[in-house]
């Protein structure tokens, strides 16, 4: 790999990380193309993309946890099944073709951007004063995990809208929240 070709990786790295960071978003999917072409190969790419999305995570929800923005009892409730959703996606990824994956990964993003724009009735107030549906964060963080692990992201993108959307999370602490799941 030629040095300005590392360099500029880095340089983008660096700049989809931040705002990533301040989005509550990896941007693993903005960053893959630019690690696909100078990987020495696809997986190497894919394997590569991931591991600099779970250092940019841990990154940005350092920051977060610091801030106070992290709503644990929300984590405690959506990462296990995240985590679990993503093995079995990992397991099972190899049995899918691909442009079936990237159907799938198209619709899932068109239906979670549609259903964020969408009104919503508010839900009854938790403990904390706002809204939280902890069984859709289970379930949500369990299919977006298995998404996830069926193309190597970890699709932080998705889970946003679900965090805001199905969840009821207020958007500032869904965004370090989204973080910490993530990673």
């Amino acid at each position: 790999m030629d040095p300005l070709e590392l360099a500029a990786l880095c340089v983008w790295c660096f700049v989809v990380a931040c705002a990533g960071g301040a989005l509550g978003l990896v941007l693993g999917n903005i960053r893959l193309p630019a690690v696909l072409l100078v990987a020495s190969s696809p997986a190497a790419g894919a394997g590569a993309n991931i591991g600099i999305s779970g250092a940019a995570a841990f990154t940005a929800a350092v920051t977060h946890i610091r801030a106070g923005r992290i709503n644990w009892r929300l984590f405690a409730w959506m990462a296990p099944p995240s985590m679990a959703g993503a093995v079995i996606g990992g397991l099972i990824s190899g049995a899918i073709p691909d442009t079936a994956l990237l159907l799938v990964i198209g619709a899932a993003l068109l239906y979670f951007g549609v259903d964020l724009l969408r009104r919503k009735a508010q839900p009854p107030k938790d403990t904390d004063g706002h809204a939280l549906d902890v069984r859709a964060a289970v379930v949500s963080g369990a299919l977006i995990g298995l998404l996830g692990g069926l193309v190597g992201l970890i699709l932080g993108a998705l889970r946003m809208p679900a965090l805001l959307r199905w969840v009821g999370e207020v958007p500032s602490r869904a965004v370090g929240t989204n973080l910490a799941v993530g990673f």
